[in-house]
């Protein structure tokens, strides 16, 4: 991250503010030209394909999120900057009334988090230069029913989910009105803009650094050094920790219940390993991506291991409070991470494609025990 002058983060926070709400909410994606760089890049997950480049990446998706769901309603729920650095985090609402990776309409009401984090080119204007983003696609998947619950591993129930889920597919069709957009679907109104929604407490270099350092050890020790003890060090005793429901359907408490889960994680992963991509602190607030890689080699969230490595990528948000974590807000690519481990199938796979991911699935179970004693052993299978 570089550093850069309050008139250039004020530009680059307005032009992200508009680019969420004119190019999103209102519908405008030609203003993605006039937003986004002709060099932009737009990070996409491995499962999504390739990156998007340039303003017509950009404005791409955008347009396929909007087919997809042509009542799209966007509420930032965070807004704050850094340097050359803007940080979002949205939550979406909206009807399946077309097309989503793959997924035909379903006429279902869905709800998913995204959490986003923009590069402000140095020049006039402020233009966005690089996004990156984690969605809640598996928890849309899920409501959808083109992806089985977490846990939905057993011969019984996968067969049972792959049955009915290929059953729905097969049968069940809710047309797509025409012509696009949606008809009876008015474009969100562009609120004014009011600045960052919050970091915004003035703090010197030294509180921003000491806010940043409960995140640190969080990463380097409480993960990669499997020290869950500090968990008492650096979570506030009234912290709230936020995942997707599909995930945490309650909010975690205190330090004692972020070291259950953490001790979860390294139960499922026990090589775990975390990397911190990019920093962003502002007043109370820190913001970073991380990369976790490891291997399945332990029961995670009632998934059997599948002895299979991965490497997962994910933006975490803190509010520090007292020198201590006391609220976070993660977005990790758990899809792609379940897609990994064969667990899910891929998305907008067929009738068929859902009967054989059962079958793949099974094969996975069935050889995992030979990749797991091959990891131990110090060689891949």
């Amino acid at each position: 991250m570089t550093l850069a002058t309050e008139p250039a983060l004020q530009a680059g926070l307005e032009t992200v503010w508009a680019y969420l709400h004119e190019c999103g909410g209102a519908r405008q994606h030609a203003l993605a030209d006039r937003l986004v760089t002709r060099e932009a890049r737009l990070h996409n997950p491995p499962w999504l394909g390739p990156d998007g480049r340039g303003a017509a990446g950009v404005r791409d998706q955008l347009v396929l999120l909007h087919r997809a769901f042509p009542d799209l309603r966007t509420e930032v729920e965070d807004f704050f900057g850094a340097g050359d650095r803007v940080v979002a985090r949205l939550t979406h609402r909206g009807t399946h009334r077309g097309p989503w990776l793959g997924v035909p309409a379903t006429g279902r009401e869905v709800e998913f988090s995204q959490t986003l984090i923009f590069r402000i080119e140095d020049g006039p204007g402020g233009r966005i230069a690089e996004i990156w983003q984690q969605t809640d696609a598996l928890g849309t998947l899920i409501t959808l029913g083109a992806a089985p619950p977490l846990g939905t591993t057993s011969a019984p129930r996968a067969l049972g989910w792959a049955i009915a889920a290929a059953h729905h597919r097969a049968h069940h069709r809710v047309p797509q009105d025409q012509p696009w957009p949606w008809r009876g679907t008015d474009r969100q109104c562009t609120p004014a803009f009011r600045g960052a929604l919050s970091g915004t407490a003035p703090a010197s270099a030294e509180l921003l650094e000491a806010n940043a350092l409960p995140l640190r050890r969080w990463i380097a020790e409480c993960v990669n050094e499997q020290a869950v003890h500090i968990c008492q060090e650096i979570f506030h005793e009234n912290y709230r920790g936020h995942s997707p429901r599909h995930a945490e359907p309650e909010p975690l408490r205190g330090p004692k219940g972020y070291e259950r889960f953490i001790r979860g994680i390294l139960t499922g992963f026990p090589d775990a390993k975390a990397t911190i991509e990019d920093l962003i602190p502002i007043g109370d607030r820190v913001a970073c991506r991380v990369r976790m890689t490891g291997t399945h080699l332990g029961p995670y969230r009632g998934l059997p291991p599948t002895g299979r490595p991965f490497s997962l990528g994910q933006i975490v948000i803190c509010r520090i409070e007292d020198g201590k974590i006391v609220e976070s807000w993660q977005e990790i690519d758990a899809l792609g991470l379940m897609l990994g481990f064969g667990v899910v199938p891929r998305p907008g796979s067929g009738s068929a494609g859902y009967l054989l991911w059962f079958a793949r699935l099974a094969a996975t179970l069935a050889t995992a025990p030979r990749r797991i004693a091959a990891v131990r052993k110090g060689v891949r299978a």
